[in-house]
């Protein structure tokens, strides 16, 4: 279930601060540019309730928030999915263990592979408003199938000592439900996007529907080991919605009866926490989805992570060697400098007695002439 979670981090493993740390900046950066497009939507809006409210005209109104709508809309299109593939371009290389850079996040934006990208966008697009449009409506009819069911125990919940913490104990339950039922779709489109993504990264000339089907293929890929591993991500996600849902809201109303202060600071504890956890799963998620598609859904056995890991060892082992024979080389090479250098001046020692020996014969041999 969680195997390729394992394989995705330990293939990833060297370069995982980089990768974090410019998958958090191009969200920034997207997160930020998304609400500046979004600003004018507002006034807008307000603008076409109030025509609307005073029986005035409504076309200059709906003219201008379609205007307003569009900036969002073409914003993703020309900026912000290049920017998403680059990301998951910069993911993918740290996987398959190559030596990341930050301008693999805009990869996507070079000359040739942009207006090939824009095709991928507009089909990304569709799916994220599909996405939309198929959560409010199983929001509505899970609220309402909801709402039936706490209609029919109202009466025999009136009659309980414990009726109100019994029925907020039910609405906790509830919503986590109707957010984790949600989650099934988010989760699978995330994945489509995901590999239809990967598919244009590996071969840009493939055109956008040949990506579109490959990411299709992507997850019927007849390896029997999708479901399995999409149980994995839905699990890793409950995590986080049952720490950002009940959880939350259990201790908003624990510590109303505390000092505010007190209480502030306890949640803010926990939301940066639940932030934290958030991304740690969401990283992961997005590092799995991207091994599985690089893998083609074939099985992990516990021999390929074992070689896998004898491969880190050994490339840690051949380091260390390597870094031994150099200090032992530089030592074999002092040592023959030190050996060269005494019989250097073991020479030159032998020469100058030499030297001193015939000098001491001439004088000799002078003294006796002058005899």
């Amino acid at each position: 279930m969680f195997k390729f979670h394992k394989l995705a981090l330990q293939n990833a493993k060297p370069q995982h601060a980089k990768i974090l740390l410019f998958t958090i900046v191009s969200f920034v950066i997207l997160f930020a540019l998304t609400i500046l497009t979004f600003m004018p939507v507002q006034p807008a809006l307000y603008k076409f309730a109030m025509a609307m409210a005073m029986q005035q005209s409504i076309v200059g109104s709906i003219f201008i928030l379609i205007l307003t709508l569009l900036v969002p809309l073409l914003f993703f299109v020309f900026i912000g999915y290049p920017l998403i593939s680059g990301t998951i371009y910069t993911i993918d290389k740290a996987i398959n263990k190559d030596k990341v850079n930050f301008k693999d996040l805009f990869s996507t934006f070079k000359k040739g592979k942009y207006a090939k990208s824009l095709k991928l966008s507009l089909f990304a697009l569709i799916f994220i408003i599909l996405l939309l449009v198929v959560n409010i409506l199983l929001s509505k009819l899970l609220n309402l199938g909801i709402a039936q069911l706490f209609g029919a125990l109202q009466g025999p919940l009136s009659s309980s000592d414990h009726a109100l913490g019994i029925s907020l104990t039910l609405q906790i339950i509830a919503a986590t439900l109707v957010v984790f039922i949600q989650s099934f779709i988010y989760w699978f489109i995330t994945i489509l996007i995901i590999n239809f993504t990967l598919a244009f990264i590996k071969d840009p000339n493939k055109g956008a529907w040949g990506c579109i089907k490959r990411g299709f293929k992507g997850i019927k890929n007849g390896r029997k080991t999708w479901f399995k591993f999409f149980i994995g991500l839905l699990l890793l996600n409950l995590l986080v919605i049952i720490l950002a849902n009940p959880v939350s809201q259990l201790i908003s109303i624990g510590t109303g009866s505390i000092s505010q202060k007190v209480a502030l600071t306890i949640i803010y504890i926990v939301s940066v926490l639940v932030i934290l956890i958030r991304l740690a799963v969401y990283y992961t998620n997005m590092l799995a989805i991207i091994q599985y598609y690089n893998h083609d859904g074939e099985p992990i056995t516990s021999t390929e992570n074992k070689k896998d890991k004898k491969t880190d060892q050994s490339e840690q082992q051949s380091k260390v060697k390597n870094s031994v024979s150099n200090q032992t080389e530089k030592s074999d090479l002092n040592n023959k400098k030190e050996d060269v250098q005494n019989n250097v001046k073991s020479n030159l020692n032998d020469k100058t007695d030499d030297v001193q020996n015939k000098s001491s014969e001439l004088k000799d041999q002078f003294n006796k002439s002058d005899k």
